[in-house]
């Protein structure tokens, strides 16, 4: 399995877990049931981004790191320890920054230009010596400006269906920001991006009463 790297998998068997997918090399990894995508069937080819999860288990999300191996980025601390930083990727899981990857000490909240590698057990992990790999791409930072963008759409929309019944109780003129934060941890401004981005996809609609989900 190519770790870091978003692949073209087919389904090969669909169980209460999740999906279990495939490559050539007849290589098995599970895709969470969560994930799967509405309408998926056995034979099916599907792409998602290939990583492990915090029990070092190798596992398929069909989200959009803001990143993969050999690209580089600004990307935001989410908190420090005492073996090194973790940066905000998108997914479920941040990206481990070694404090011997390190060109100068870093906090929360701090923006670090990194560059993603696979260690030795194969492990995504970050480095902010980006010159000692040579093939290193940068992304364009209004590109992860966008896949931001359309994360957060996501889990706004995922959270009012599930958590919310599908009825958010106000909509994004008459809500204030903590209650925002609290309900969503992401900012205001955010949240009405994402509110626009599901109102052009006519995925909500939006009164006086609230939010609701189609």
């Amino acid at each position: 399995m190519n770790f870091g790297r978003i692949e073209k998998l087919k389904i090969a068997a669909i169980t209460d877990h999740g999906a279990y997918l495939i490559n050539e090399k007849k290589e098995k990894i599970l895709l969470p049931k969560k994930q799967i995508p509405k309408g998926s069937s056995i034979n099916d080819d599907i792409e998602v981004f290939l990583y492990k999860d915090s029990k070092d288990r190798p596992i398929a999300t069909t989200r959009k790191p803001f990143l993969t191996v050999g690209e580089i980025a600004n990307l935001t601390v989410v908190n420090v320890t005492d073996i090194g930083a973790f940066l905000n990727i998108g997914l479920e899981r941040d990206l481990f920054l070694p404090h011997s990857e390190m060109i100068k000490k870093v906090k929360a909240n701090d923006k670090v230009k990194v560059i993603m590698y696979v260690d030795k057990s194969e492990r995504l992990c970050a480095s902010m010596y980006t010159n000692k790999f040579d093939d290193g791409l940068e992304i364009d930072k209004d590109l992860i400006k966008s896949k931001e963008y359309e994360l957060n759409a996501d889990k706004v929309y995922k959270l009012i269906k599930e958590k919310y019944k599908g009825h958010l109780v106000y909509n994004d003129k008459n809500v204030t920001s903590d209650r925002i934060k609290s309900d969503f941890n992401i900012s205001k401004s955010k949240f009405k991006d994402a509110i626009g981005k599901l109102l052009k996809e006519e995925k909500i609609k939006i009164t006086d009463k609230g939010i609701y989900t189609y």
